[in-house]
């Protein structure tokens, strides 16, 4: 579970559908059973928080954003796949079960 200050990638369901809200962001605070995530700059990426987030490094967090035009609003795997294939893994699963792109 992050921590307040850290740095995350976070998305608007537990899935990590890329055709939802996701974000890559520092955990300003949580509430109920949210997370609220912000910009360099402090501004807010979603009123309602994020529903699962997961503390990334730097370099995790410059691949997944760069990613973000080609991934983001697009039928097509998790975010939580793409951030294990980062990571090296070579078969994570995809909790979106789109098995077309594995």
């Amino acid at each position: 579970m992050p921590e307040v200050g850290d740095y995350v990638l976070a998305t608007k369901f537990a899935d990590g559908d890329p055709c939802d809200h996701f974000c890559v962001g520092f955990v300003s605070e949580f509430y109920r059973d949210r997370c609220i995530v912000v910009d360099s700059e402090g501004s807010e990426f979603r009123r309602n928080g994020f529903r699962r987030a997961e503390t990334i490094t730097r370099e995790e967090g410059r691949q997944l954003v760069g990613m973000m035009p080609e991934i983001g609003d697009v039928r097509g795997p998790s975010l939580w796949w793409h951030l294990a294939k980062i990571r090296g893994e070579e078969n994570p699963d995809d909790p979106c079960d789109h098995a077309e792109f594995r």
